[in-house]
């Protein structure tokens, strides 16, 4: 694919967003550690944006909702516990607080860039 040259570090993100932790997901059946760590972590935030936009088939879910449904499916095996863990501590400090509406996208990326700030930085061994 040389006409993917410069998006071949995010290829295996976009590839393996689908999996499951539990090996149920596809295209390639990958478990656990197997699924690139940042495929696992686009999964959450995906997963996340999906559940509370609206789409012509069904209406947004509350963020409470969305979060619900992350943790059964977590419980069922498909999401990375750690990686959900860490979502939840981020969307309590972070995400939750950034009220901006998300018709005014430039200010509500100023915000979240100020709440990260704040935050203090996660220990890279709390991620296998």
């Amino acid at each position: 694919m040389p006409h993917l040259k410069s998006l071949r570090p995010v290829l295996p993100i976009i590839r393996h967003h689908h999996e499951r932790f539990d090996g149920s997901g596809y295209p390639d059946g990958l478990r656990g550690t197997q699924i690139p760590l940042l495929a696992r972590v686009m999964q959450i935030a995906d997963i996340y944006d999906a559940l509370i936009s609206p789409r012509c088939y069904k209406r947004a879910f509350s963020p409470a909702k969305a979060l619900e449904t992350i943790l059964e499916e977590t419980a069922r095996g498909w999401r990375d516990p750690q990686i959900v863990d860490l979502f939840l501590r981020l969307h309590k400090d972070v995400i939750s607080k950034n009220t901006c509406p998300t018709a005014e996208i430039g200010h509500s990326l100023v915000a979240l860039r100020a709440s990260l700030a704040t935050l203090q930085e996660f220990r890279a061994d709390s991620v296998a």
